[in-house]
């Protein structure tokens, strides 16, 4: 038995790993990522317990996180097509250094004590166009970095690294909310993004992979990739049901504040932990998936994992005890992870390498919808109370999911 497990670490993942460390300067982007991950965990307790602390409104931390995400709504095509025109490396840096702008600005006005609501909306809403000038070509570079049969396990290993940083960041965010106060924890965000722009400033993009001079307008490229995509039924489907998560999926976590303060009585370290648990479920996936290598079924690991992941939200709406949301966020994480990790492997796989940043554009674009999602889960819970906004989602999720299924039955077969 131990001979076996010791076989399976050696050829799984820490092997995957250490190859793909090997090749150029994936490694960098990895740092990157991973720090860039350290912050966004970090933002997400801070952010939202800040607001609710400040205001005891569900509505306004779903509002905050309307202004967080609607720049990715206008803004995510013609990002696809910028990181297919321009240099992907100088965008990440810019875009970055933006972003280190807003935490900056955040923590100046937290030590000077005037910070108020329309601040926190503002300061967010530019970070939300940074965020969607940045991630388009931070994944379109992976197939520039590694080769074209790692790109699968480059994709598992990134977000597995990305999902690490979920366990430890917001408890330990919860812990200097509550004990230092949200000033220190907006330092050490800053500290962070400033080590992502070193890490992403060392990236060297090979000379062969470097985007060429563009023969097209801008236009043409947009309507170009709008095309090819229309044209590739399974990334369709794909992209629609990336749309159904990052609507009825994603925007819960507006609610997990009320319900961490209201049903459980837990404060903002209480509520850290309840987000490190969906981290701790979402590491399992992608560390699996970077195991398994390439397999078949894919599609129906995907709608599969979709279902599962409304089931889990219905049961965290109706978890009478803390012990028992936990383990439901576990679950969360885990089936949410899982789907979003073989999403993003299959959009670079099944798509050409001169299309990768406008079909990925395209999927961040889904994620303008999650604005909506909060505003109307943050509505939800504030009317209706917690338990009716998640059991609500969930159904509506994997409802939703199934019709897609019935309607493309073969996406199941996508390999």
């Amino acid at each position: 038995m131990f001979t076996k497990l010791t076989r399976f670490f050696k050829v799984g993942a820490f092997r995957n790993l250490s190859e793909l460390l090997s090749q150029g300067s994936f490694k960098y982007l990895l740092i990157g990522v991973t720090s860039h991950a350290f912050t966004l965990w970090m933002e997400i307790v801070a952010r939202n317990w800040l607001i609710w602390e400040m205001t005891g409104s569900v509505a306004a931390v779903g509002l905050v996180n309307f202004w967080r995400t609607i720049p990715i709504l206008f803004l995510a095509v013609p990002a696809g097509v910028l990181a297919d025109r321009v240099n992907r490396k100088i965008i990440l840096v810019t875009t970055q250094i933006g972003i280190l702008f807003v935490y900056l600005s955040i923590l100046a006005l937290l030590l000077m004590d005037i910070l108020e609501i329309w601040h926190v909306y503002s300061l967010f809403f530019l970070r939300g166009v940074m965020i969607a000038f940045n991630q388009p070509p931070r994944q379109a570079l992976i197939p520039s970095l590694v080769k074209e049969a790692d790109i699968g396990s480059a994709v598992a290993i990134q977000q597995f690294l990305f999902n690490g940083t979920r366990v430890i960041s917001p408890i330990f965010t919860g812990l200097m909310f509550a004990f230092a106060g949200s000033a220190l924890v907006f330092a050490v965000i800053v500290l962070f993004e400033i080590i992502v722009i070193i890490a992403w400033l060392n990236i060297k993009v090979p000379k062969d992979k470097r985007l060429g001079k563009p023969e097209k307008s801008a236009i043409k490229s947009t309507l170009e990739g709008l095309a090819y995509v229309r044209n590739h039924r399974s990334i369709v489907i794909l992209l629609v049901l990336g749309f159904l998560s990052l609507l009825l999926l994603q925007p819960f976590m507006v609610v997990l504040p009320a319900l961490a303060d209201e049903r459980f009585d837990i404060g903002p370290e209480g509520f850290g932990l309840l987000v490190s648990m969906m981290g701790a479920g979402s590491l399992i996936g992608p560390l699996i998936l970077a195991f398994m290598g390439d397999f078949q079924g894919k599609g129906a690991m995907i709608s599969v994992t979709m279902c599962l992941s409304g089931i889990a939200l219905v049961a965290l709406g109706l978890a009478p005890f803390l012990i028992l949301a936990m383990g439901v966020l576990i679950l969360v994480g885990f089936f949410d992870s899982t789907q979003r990790t073989v999403t993003n492997g299959l959009l670079l796989t099944l798509s050409e390498a001169r299309f990768h940043g406008r079909v990925i554009s395209l999927y961040l674009l889904d994620r303008g919808f999650v604005p909506l999602g909060s505003l109307v889960a943050g509505y939800a819970a504030e009317f209706f109370g917690p338990a009716f906004a998640l059991i609500s989602m969930g159904t509506v999720l994997s409802i939703s999911v199934l019709l897609v299924l019935l309607l493309q039955p073969k996406f199941l077969f996508v390999k």
